[in-house]
């Protein structure tokens, strides 16, 4: 919960199996009553695009419709893995890059690289041997995510840091403030959440 580029509340969990359901409303009513503020007091909510968990980014987005559509607010899309890339520059800053990484399981993940003159795509990769020389020339990088640190045999070197992490609600303040003073709100009728899917071909004895 921001007012005036702070954050007044907030409540985060993470367990073992599906608890987002369960947990998302209960939450959201414990930090309002926390501080004693009432739903009707909110100028808009922010809720992440994605990529991620299928499952869990409907959850969120159609919760977040729900209060908006009760309450009459815009609603706002924020980046996941510019959510992260927030976080990696706190948690290491002065680096050259910042890569994002979101486990999508076995060696394959959700990514995007920042640099000061370029942000990339977000891309689906399977991270191997072939996948090391996409970050050469980089300089310093802070790889950050559920996702990079299973990565980082593969893609280890000089410069090269790897932090577990996982996106959190702070880190978007910035992202959620920028959007709401351009008025950059997402069609609370048609909006989707950004569903990234990995498309590989493997290879089967038989």
């Amino acid at each position: 919960l921001f007012r005036n580029g702070t954050v007044v509340a907030s409540k985060s969990s993470r367990e073992e199996g599906y608890s987002h359901a369960e947990n998302i409303m209960p939450f959201i009513d414990e930090i309002f009553s926390e501080v004693s503020i009432d739903k009707s007091e909110l100028d808009a909510v922010s809720a992440s695009s994605g990529p991620g968990s299928y499952t869990g980014l409907r959850i969120g987005v159609a919760t977040a419709k729900g209060i908006c559509h009760a309450l009459n607010l815009p609603l706002i899309a924020v980046d996941t893995l510019t959510v992260l890339r927030n976080q990696a520059i706190d948690l290491q800053p002065g680096m050259d890059a910042y890569v994002s990484m979101l486990d999508a399981r076995r060696m394959e993940v959700y990514s995007r690289t920042f640099t000061s003159e370029k942000i990339s795509e977000v891309e689906a990769l399977v991270i191997d041997e072939d996948s090391k020389s996409r970050f050469d020339n980089l300089g310093s990088i802070c790889f950050i995510g559920d996702g990079a640190v299973k990565c980082a045999e593969v893609l280890a070197g000089n410069n090269r840091s790897f932090h577990s992490a996982y996106p959190c609600a702070e880190h978007a303040l910035e992202l959620t403030e920028k959007a709401f003073g351009e008025s950059d709100f997402v069609d609370l009728a048609s909006y989707e959440p950004f569903y990234l899917f990995l498309k590989v071909t493997r290879s089967m004895d038989i």
